[in-house]
């Protein structure tokens, strides 16, 4: 986990970063201590199954800048985790297009629920992404797209 996260907040590639209930730098151990906590007080595992999830989420060239990809990518984790989780958003201007990492915790804030995944999770996740572009008037960067995802969730999760 720990290996994907400095990936994500590698200086050589940020354009901005952003937080709900974690610091990006000791996310790792912050995530680790929810779910020992979430063990401790309902005898479940949680180490079984994905201890994070990452979202990535392009933007065309142009399109946005790092500071504004970085608020969608924010209110994208927000809706998506319906607040419950704690997350970061990395954005990247190392390529030619901009783009967000986001990372959250698989294991609720709160210690009542681990996050699951379920069937068509990717399309909700991408309408949703979509959502929030229009929101911000990026309706030109939603036009004319071809098959591949504006944001997608990566598999395997983290572990």
């Amino acid at each position: 986990m720990k290996d994907r996260f400095d990936y994500g907040l590698n200086p050589e590639k940020l354009g901005a970063v952003s937080s709900y209930l974690c610091d990006p730098a000791t996310a790792h151990a912050e995530f680790m201590l929810v779910k020992n906590q979430y063990q401790g007080e309902t005898d479940r595992r949680a180490g079984h199954g994905a201890l994070c999830y990452q979202i990535r989420q392009a933007f065309p060239h142009g399109e946005v800048t790092a500071e504004e990809a970085n608020r969608i990518g924010y209110e994208t984790a927000l809706r998506w985790t319906k607040g419950k989780y704690q997350f970061f958003v990395c954005t990247h201007i190392d390529k030619e297009h901009i783009h967000n990492h986001i990372y959250y915790n698989s294991t609720a804030y709160d210690r009542s629920r681990k996050f699951r995944n379920f069937i068509g999770s990717s399309f909700a996740l991408r309408r949703l992404s979509d959502r929030v572009c229009l929101e911000h008037d990026l309706l030109r960067s939603m036009a004319g797209r071809k098959s591949k995802a504006l944001t997608e969730r990566t598999d395997p999760p983290c572990h």
